[in-house]
């Protein structure tokens, strides 16, 4: 009776998807993906269901996925049946997505409209980087020379760190992670990353001005090494074998091989390549170093790599929320990462990142679009007003945030 309760429900929904599929209703540039309890289904109004739901056997469709959930219930005297027919059929979780309904230039325009000092990366040059980015890693290993062209990384690499000596905040900036692109747009995110922690660095007068285009350089280079890691390895589905991992850890020197090879010899920028899995406790590679005996540019490119690996879909793995990332960082200085970067790095980018999706104290659902100077927990959000997307200040408006929307229970948390 649950299942056929569904299926009736599923025949109305499923006309109604594919006439909005036809007039592509649910075409957005970004989405928030989230675990849910079943329970709180009716919260999301303008999500929709990441896949559908079947019955026991599999043979059945008895809710369709990108149906937006306020559709799905439109008409129906009781939505809560839909909740209660699948607590009944021992469904727990639900995956949902919540469009959020603009992409980044849209939001920087109404930034700017409300708060002008706010400027992001422009999108034109993170494009052209990463064309160059392709053709660099591409080439790399053509006719076995590993080498790279010199002067057109180190064109690229001043390119940036004046780009982003010209920005208030990085994370709009950023490029989304192509599966057969990664390791490009990785290297690419990490120097935009570290070239921005080495300017706050700068900015507070706890390093000199000249770390900026090298870390910003050494961004670009730190994983150049990984062209010459077979491809097995590099995307192996689940963990590492001791061998394996040897393997891996092998792409620091050829990194630096290749970087020398091309004629790169700054010692400052090769000293960051060698260390950046080092940890500030000692238990990294490949030497063990312990805290300030780790270069400072190590020290960034390990703040900067984990927060993009982390925040990056892999074959291997889902990617982790911002917010999560940030709480692992956070959690793990003074052991891998050191203390005044790990501080550095959240004051810049703010507790909660331009793009997380957030539930505020009113209970609307809101996209962070850049931190209020001074105030982490009350950056300037996007909301939904009668449809209409606007700016507010959380702190002028006297709002807080209850809760990141991103973060998933349980299992994902602690990973």
């Amino acid at each position: 009776m649950v299942e056929f309760t569904l299926f009736l429900i599923n025949r109305a929904c499923m006309r109604m998807r594919y006439a909005m599929e036809g007039e592509n209703i649910l075409s957005t540039n970004s989405s928030c993906k989230m675990r849910i309890l079943v329970r709180d289904l009716l919260k999301y109004p303008n999500g929709y269901l990441s896949r559908d739901v079947l019955s026991q056997t599999g043979a059945t469709v008895l809710i369709p996925s990108r149906v937006p959930i306020n559709k799905l219930i439109e008409g129906l005297e009781n939505p809560q049946r839909i909740v209660d027919s699948l607590e009944k059929m021992s469904v727990r979780y639900l995956d949902i997505e919540i469009p959020q309904g603009a992409n980044d230039e849209d939001v920087m325009l109404r930034v700017n409209e409300f708060d002008p000092s706010v400027t992001i990366i422009d999108n034109d040059v993170t494009k052209n980087a990463m064309l160059v980015m392709e053709d660099i890693f591409t080439n790399v290993t053509i006719n076995e020379k590993y080498s790279i062209p010199k002067d057109d990384i180190e064109g690229l690499g001043r390119t940036l760190s004046n780009e982003v000596k010209n920005v208030s905040q990085i994370a709009l900036g950023l490029m989304s992670s192509d599966s057969d692109l990664y390791t490009q747009s990785h290297a690419l995110n990490v120097s935009l990353l570290a070239g921005y922690i080495a300017k706050k660095l700068v900015e507070a007068k706890k390093a000199s001005e000249s770390i900026m285009e090298k870390t910003t350089l050494a961004g670009l280079l730190f994983d150049i090494g990984k062209t010459v890691i077979p491809k097995e390895i590099l995307n192996k589905r689940g963990s590492l074998n001791a061998n394996e991992i040897e393997i891996m850890k092998g792409h620091i020197n050829a990194s630096i091989s290749i970087c020398r090879e091309s004629g790169i010899m700054d010692k400052d920028i090769l000293e960051g390549i060698a260390t950046h899995h080092e940890k500030y406790d000692g238990s990294g590679y490949p030497n063990g170093l312990v805290g300030p005996r780790i270069p400072i540019i190590g020290r960034i490119l390990a703040v900067a790599d984990t927060f993009d690996a982390m925040t990056s879909p892999r074959v291997y793995k889902a990617a982790v929320s911002s917010k999560l990332s940030f709480n692992f960082i956070m959690s793990a200085n003074e052991t891998s990462f050191d203390p005044d970067i790990c501080e550095i790095f959240i004051a810049g980018m703010g507790v909660y990142p331009p793009g997380s999706v957030v539930e505020l104290s009113n209970g609307v659902t809101a996209t962070v679009v850049s931190m209020s100077s001074g105030n982490l927990l009350q950056p300037k959000v996007e909301i939904k007003e009668n449809g209409q997307p606007r700016v507010i200040d959380l702190a002028a408006e006297k709002l807080f945030i209850r809760r990141s929307m991103d973060d998933e229970p349980g299992e994902r948390a602690a990973s």
